[in-house]
């Protein structure tokens, strides 16, 4: 998403040079995903890297370096050169949650890299089905005081906040859930779709459609506040519930990148993120463009692995 504005701030601030590094016709810059292409992340850093690279004029690319859940791509930013040329654009899981859901990490989320930007935030949304009927939190805890043994929700995958919203709702409620990991969002919303499941989570993005036809129900969103592209859904918090949790994506460099590089690769990505093709392209895929300082993201993260390292321990999926 996010290397084509860094050049642009980084040449006209340092006439051609960050910390050795020149950006000259000839230099690269390169972002890492470490995931696999055609995700809204990957398409969003693809944006930032062709704008970055028309202002700059210099080359930007993406890679993507998919393995082991994201640990792969995250464990080779951090051990490549802190020049300010490789950076990780990547979604907040793998900075905040893996670790606690991972016994151990071949990086440290902490210590290995330097936080640049926050690029995007999205929330996630909790949605029933055909099988209980509910339209609210309050309507969906009755059902499932009733049906102790009904409540099965699908999620696209364990260990992420899709995960671990339902596990804090039912637990704050008083009613059981059982999460059923899916590999995706597709397999899980058609899971409750279909009946097989009474419920889903996932992000808000990937039930919209769904939920404007009426084939399920969003109960609940996780922001703070509600969703723009949602606004008829209240959030947990306003339902009585202390549950609030965004996603985000993130620009991280490698530890020992210097801070006047990163002061300057920030400006460059804040000012693409803040850019009216930016801004757009994400609007469009229901996603919220932030663009935040370095100290910022650095903040929400650690606010972020202190909220819900508890959460996961206490569902027992810490250390796997």
């Amino acid at each position: 998403m996010d290397r084509r504005e860094f050049m642009v701030g980084v040449a006209a601030a340092t006439g051609g040079t960050l910390g050795g590094s020149a950006f000259a016709a000839d230099s690269l810059l390169k972002f890492v995903y470490p995931y696999a292409p055609g995700s809204g992340g990957d398409i969003l850093v693809r944006v930032l890297a062709d704008d970055l690279q028309k202002r700059l004029g210099i080359s930007a690319i993406v890679e993507n370096k998919p393995g082991a859940s994201g640990r792969i791509g995250v464990r080779d930013v951090a051990h490549a050169a802190p020049d300010g040329n490789t950076l990780l654009f990547t979604p907040f899981g793998t900075m905040v949650l893996f670790p606690t859901v991972f016994k151990s990490l071949p990086y440290d989320a902490f210590k290995d890299f330097k936080p640049v930007t926050q690029a995007i935030t999205f929330e996630f949304g909790l949605a029933a089905g055909p099988m209980s009927g509910a339209k609210t939190l309050a309507e969906l805890t009755d059902w499932l005081k009733k049906n102790p043994d009904k409540g099965n929700i699908g999620v696209p995958g364990l260990g992420a906040l899709p995960n671990l919203l339902p596990i804090k709702y039912a637990a704050d409620a008083d009613v059981k859930v059982n999460v059923v990991a899916y590999k995706g969002t597709a397999p899980a919303l058609t899971a409750a779709m279909s009946g097989e499941t009474a419920l889903v989570c996932a992000p808000l993005a990937d039930l919209i459609a769904q939920h404007k036809a009426g084939a399920i129900h969003v109960l609940a969103v996780s922001g703070t506040k509600r969703s723009p592209y949602l606004p008829d859904v209240p959030t947990f918090v306003e339902q009585g519930y202390k549950i609030q949790g965004s996603g985000w994506y993130g620009i991280f460099a490698p530890a020992k990148t210097p801070d006047a590089v990163v002061d300057k690769l920030n400006k460059a990505l804040t000012d693409a993120i803040h850019s009216e093709s930016f801004q757009q392209r994400a609007k469009s895929v229901f996603l919220n463009p932030t663009g935040t300082t370095a100290a910022e993201l650095g903040a929400i993260q650690r606010e972020d692995y202190e909220r819900w390292a508890p959460v996961i321990k206490a569902a027992g999926l810490d250390g796997k």
